[in-house]
């Protein structure tokens, strides 16, 4: 008998995947443990524009104008929502080839120590420049994390839930967003300099959090595996699901075990075996891996996915949405910002089960065009002679703008990132995707606050305009790039992949494959060579798979 818990884990069965979920309470809270280090940027993305609208804040920073207020300019505010993803490129450069050489959990305790000495910077901070310094060092250790926490759970977690631990991800950037407007919302009636110290201090919690439990982390098992360390991922592996029965730990690792020689054996031997890629000093032979034929497409599938959040208008939406509604006149704005992040949050939550219900490309593809629509009628509606009546519209189409992104490429854009790479590549594309992220987190970040601010662009609701053209883009790349990965295991990816079938079609040809018959875990070798000679013969995708 191979049941365990009720449970076949031989084979990997999506109809499995709600009785699996009943067991996986101990991964959960691991799962939620290192998502906590993510918190820390939904915090950041939102930190510049709630200190912002601070008066301490605007007193301490901004520039005395004529009627006695305090104006933060425009090049201040790009400078400090700009430096934190320059630093996460920069970090995710470097980092990202030490993950994948010395593990995952050093990275946690690195990224920690680095996120306390950037927060005491902002704290102790006598002027902008020396804020901005602490929020680049912290932008280097959102920068480790970003990368660290999906990569952890999708490598651990069982393939049939992938999707749903994996939107823990943006649930808890989501939950640093809500928790910095609500700390800001508190401190809005507090007198002096504590009035703006306060959601400063409150980042503290993060790195204390990691570092209270990181001695008993355990490192990635899937990393252990592909290094050779079979019973130190057995060991770690038992930490994070804590089953009694053996045999779960041993059908775990051999899994892991033939995904990664099958993955060898349709990327040609190997990662360690191809020439090495140095730029200044860093070996980027896996980044330059990811653009090889074999695996382009899916790299910069990986890559449109993530860049799409921020090209269909998450930075203006979420990002500045306190001060943007202060500017468009709302005066109870700071309510209005925490009904949002509560409005988000709970949308973001309610995608955990819809994303394994109904799929990542159907979560993403339609919801993406209904967003431009919304972002067309947020750019009509500025555009109202009668400020105050279209502010009010503004504000229900944000609302309603925000509801939808977080059901769909909010929380499932990360999910498709996540696992679209192959298994041995996963390291460097969620680098990629890291630093893509980054990149566009950079040129929002700095051209926003020049589109709002008054003593700049002040363009109102018309800057649903500008978002409305790139996010066509966004959606019109996601039809043809975007493939349905619900329950489908890494190596039936490779499969799909390696058989060149359209993405937009892999839901069909994976149904074609569950046709066949269950096949229990084989040997390494004797399972890849099969499904490799396969997918080789059939591009069709009649590869056969141990996938029901």
């Amino acid at each position: 008998m191979n049941e365990i818990n009720g449970v076949d884990y031989s084979v990997v069965n999506p109809s499995n995947k709600w009785k699996i979920l009943k067991t996986q309470s101990r991964f959960a809270l691991w799962a939620f443990w290192i998502s906590s280090g993510v918190i820390m940027q939904g915090f950041d993305i939102v930190a510049g524009g709630q200190l912002a609208a601070l008066p301490a804040f605007r007193e301490k920073f901004g520039i005395l104008q004529p009627d006695g207020s305090h104006l933060i300019p425009a090049r201040y505010l790009s400078a400090w929502n700009s430096i934190a993803p320059a630093c996460e490129v920069v970090a995710t450069f470097i980092f990202a080839p030490l993950l994948e050489r010395y593990g995952r959990k050093w990275g946690i305790l690195a990224a920690s120590l680095i996120s306390t000495a950037g927060i005491l910077l902002q704290q102790l901070a006598p002027d902008w420049r020396v804020h901005l310094a602490g929020r680049g060092v912290n932008g280097v250790a959102i920068g480790i994390m970003f990368t660290i926490s999906p990569l952890w759970i999708g490598e651990t977690c069982r393939p049939e839930l992938r999707g749903f631990f994996l939107c823990f991800f943006n649930t808890s950037i989501v939950f640093g967003q809500f928790a910095i407007v609500a700390v800001s919302k508190g401190s809005s009636n507090i007198e002096g300099k504590w009035q703006w110290w306060l959601p400063v201090v409150a980042m503290y919690i993060f790195p204390l959090i990691l570092t209270s439990v990181w001695p008993f982390f355990p490192e990635s098992p899937y990393w252990l595996v592909r290094n050779g360390k079979i019973e130190q991922a057995k060991r770690a592996l038992k930490r994070v699901y804590g089953f009694k029965d053996q045999r779960f730990y041993d059908i775990e690792v051999r899994r892991m075990q033939e995904e990664i020689a099958f993955t060898q054996e349709v990327q040609g031997g190997p990662l360690e075996a191809n020439h090495s890629f140095t730029v200044l000093g860093v070996d980027l032979a896996t980044e330059a891996e990811c653009f090889r034929a074999t695996n382009r497409k899916r790299t910069w599938t990986a890559i449109f996915a993530a860049s799409a959040q921020q090209m269909i208008g998450a930075t203006f939406v979420i990002g500045y949405a306190t001060y943007f509604l202060e500017l468009i006149g709302i005066k109870d704005y700071f309510s209005a910002a925490v009904a949002l992040y509560v409005v988000m949050l709970v949308s973001s939550t309610a995608a955990f089960p819809l994303t394994e219900i109904f799929g990542r490309r159907y979560l993403i593809v339609i919801p993406q065009f209904i967003l431009c629509a919304m972002l067309l009628l947020i750019g009509i509606m500025g555009c109202v002679p009668d400020k105050g009546k279209a502010s009010w519209g503004i504000v229900a189409f944000i609302y309603l703008w925000a509801i939808i992104y977080q059901l769909s490429i909010g929380a499932t854009g990360f999910v498709l990132a996540s696992e679209i790479a192959t298994v041995r590549l996963r390291t460097a594309t969620q680098g990629l995707i890291t630093i893509t992220n980054a990149i566009w987190g950079l040129i929002m970040q700095f051209t926003v606050p020049y589109m709002i601010n008054p003593d700049a662009g002040d363009l109102g609701g018309k800057v649903g305009f500008i978002f409305l053209g790139t996010g066509l883009i966004a959606a019109i790349g996601g039809w043809y790039l975007y493939p349905e990965t619900k329950g489908i295991s890494f190596e039936k990816l490779d499969a799909l992949y390696a058989a060149k079938v359209p993405p937009r079609k892999f839901k069909q040809a994976a149904l074609e494959m569950q046709t066949q018959r269950p096949m229990e875990l084989n040997s390494p070798s004797e399972h890849n060579s099969k499904e490799h000679a396969a997918a080789e013969k059939n591009s069709q995708t009649h590869v056969e798979h141990k996938v029901v």
